[in-house]
């Protein structure tokens, strides 16, 4: 298996030499950049990346860094190890990354991310002249290396002081801090308040594509690209172009793809020569492909192209765009501002052009505008009140009349005021997430089927609600509202309710909840038949995912002792059992729906 990834690992560091030129061009206009890696390698990670696939992600990253870059890679389970030391991005650091990734699978005990991010971001440490980038990738919780009755209290006293004394010292020294939760065991709520915390990037991975296309969006916020619209694997490449880059992802068992240019010219990568210049890297999930000097005219893709392909350009003529926060919030208007350059001179357009900005949430949601030209050459506009909520990406298009130019960056929109209940569901905690907004210009409202509930004023940015004792045994919202006053203006923002009793099943209905599709606030009123129906397939459903991993053993010991008697009186015995166990829980559910008393509202 090591074996497979060294060879897997040479093809792709390959890469760097195709795309260094596309990414230096890119970047001139950037600061160099500072980036460390640090990858969790505790013991959990080999389950849930048994492919060790994190180590196809770090490689595409790291072919993908321009060479005015300083990079390093730590990684970190009971001990924090520092195998690639920070150096300048050129190919020997290339070289020794070869050699440092096959380490991703040596695993340890525990994962105390309290002593990697210290170890990556040391004491007094600060370089004001690069920004400063810490990219985490963690599958898991705090766990620190303990034992003892105390071991829970001491994890959760470590998680706090990463958010309350590491996240302000990292912000203060102007260090962004982009997290990768890999699968849903992690601590998503810690990795995004310490992204949010220090202005870096809070990204979700639950499958091997997405962890791939989760470090591009970190790169996005690393090093921006420049790119032109792929649209159902079709682009256009204007004579301005002097080189494009075509990274497609792909399933690994689709078909091999083609390049096929404006004239009709196929380029595939067993037909690619030495001599044409074209470099075709890649491995089973995906391609990338880079054409200097490309024909104008439009290109197309023949093959799968999986989300997150994208055509990355090398060009005298750029799209610029001000600064935008990794973090957006709910209900607060995004300002926007473009312009283009030719050759580091502001772009004088020719004939009629447009600006647009979208931003675009993971479940299709989106918003757009098109933005106003003003005297100054530059395009502005206002994405008004993002209802969205979680992982997006926002996208600036520039279209003129032979030319089209793309930015691409990935942010999180959060609620303005976020909220926690607490373990015992006694209250909740809430704090002021905008940065403007505080006590003194934010009211909150709170209610529970129909009563108001007090919100006590902790400090200028934290409130608490008091539950009631009596809650009730359903699944219920608590419903929370802000009315806050900004520049003069009073306005009211919903926030995401906090829902009592997550675990029930029986909701105010009485109906199985559907977690992933119900909304909070309106539940479905099924018919009983339906509902009959649905317990049976969940109960089928979790019978099988609990028997799936093991099936194979069983199968074979069925095999092996189907003629023993002794078998199927054992075999017996359970289904009796289980039968006798799932007509209880029937009986049990039914005196409950007789017994419930119906909610006030």
């Amino acid at each position: 298996m090591k074996a497979m990834q060294q060879v897997l690992l040479g093809m792709l560091l390959c890469l760097c030499w195709s795309m260094a030129s596309a990414q230096d061009a890119n970047s001139q206009d950037n600061n160099a950049a500072d980036v460390r890696l640090l990858i969790d390698v505790s013991g959990s990670m080999k389950a849930n990346d048994p492919a060790n696939l994190r180590a196809s992600g770090v490689r595409l990253l790291v072919d993908l860094l321009p060479l005015n870059t300083r990079a390093g890679l730590w990684t970190f389970g009971a001990r924090v190890a520092n195998p690639l030391p920070m150096d300048n991005v050129d190919d020997s650091w290339r070289q020794k990354a070869l050699a440092v990734l096959p380490q991703l699978s040596d695993y340890q005990q525990f994962t105390d991310l309290e002593a990697a991010l210290k170890s990556v971001t040391p004491e007094g440490q600060r370089n004001n002249t690069r920004h400063n980038h810490v990219i985490l990738l963690t599958d898991g919780m705090v766990d620190i290396p303990a034992n003892g009755q105390d071991k829970a209290e001491r994890d959760a006293a470590s998680r706090q002081r990463i958010l309350t004394q590491l996240a302000p010292r990292l912000a203060g020294n102007d260090v962004v801090v982009h997290t990768i939760a890999l699968s849903h065991n992690a601590d998503a709520n810690l990795l995004r308040d310490l992204a949010q915390r220090t202005g870096g990037l809070a990204a979700v991975a639950e499958t091997s594509e997405a962890l791939l296309r989760s470090f591009l969006d970190v790169l996005d916020q690393v090093v921006p690209s420049e790119q032109v619209p792929l649209i159902d694997g079709r682009f256009s490449i204007d004579d301005r172009v002097d080189e494009f880059t075509a990274l497609i992802f792909h399933d690994d068992t689709a078909a091999p793809i083609t390049l096929v240019g404006p004239n009709g010219e196929r380029i595939q990568r067993d037909d690619v020569a030495n001599d044409s210049g074209v470099h075709w890297r890649g491995d089973r999930r995906y391609d990338l492909i880079t054409v200097p000097s490309p024909t104008p005219g439009e290109w197309h893709v023949e093959g799968q192209v999986g989300p997150g392909s994208r055509i990355l350009i090398t060009s005298s003529l750029m799209l610029k765009t001000s600064s935008v926060s990794a973090t957006l919030y709910q209900y607060f208007d995004v300002p926007l501002d473009a312009w283009l350059t030719e050759n580091g001179e502001p772009y004088a357009a020719e004939g009629d052009m447009t600006v647009s900005a979208r931003l675009r949430d993971n479940n299709g949601n989106e918003i757009s505008t098109v933005l106003t030209r003003d005297e100054d050459g530059h395009y502005r506009g206002t994405l008004v009140e993002p209802e969205l909520l979680g992982n997006a990406r926002l996208s600036v298009l520039a279209s003129g009349a032979d030319f089209q130019r793309l930015r691409v960056q990935s942010v999180n929109v959060a609620p303005a005021i976020s909220a926690a209940l607490a373990p015992d569901q006694s209250s909740i905690a809430l704090q002021a997430a905008h940065p403007r907004l505080d006590s003194s210009n934010t009211t909150l409202t709170a209610t529970l089927q129909g009563e108001s509930l007090a919100v006590e004023t902790r400090d200028d940015k934290h409130w608490r609600v008091a539950l009631p004792a009596d809650l009730p045994e359903q699944s219920v919202p608590v419903v929370l509202d802000a009315q806050v006053t900004l520049d003069g203006e009073t306005r009211h923002i919903p926030l995401p309710p906090v829902r009592l009793n997550e675990e029930a099943r029986i909701g105010l209905s009485g109906a199985s909840l559907d977690r992933a599709a119900v909304n909070a606030e309106q539940l479905p009123d099924e018919p009983q038949q339906e509902k009959k129906v649905q317990d049976q397939q969940w109960s089928l459903q979790r019978v099988w995912e609990t028997l799936k991993p093991w099936w194979p053993t069983v199968e074979r010991y069925v095999q092996e002792y189907v003629r023993k008697p002794w078998v199927w009186a054992v075999i017996g015995v359970l289904v009796l059992l289980f039968l006798i166990t799932a007509m209880r829980r029937r009986q049990q559910r039914r005196r409950r729906r007789q017994q419930r008393r119906e909610p006030h509202v």
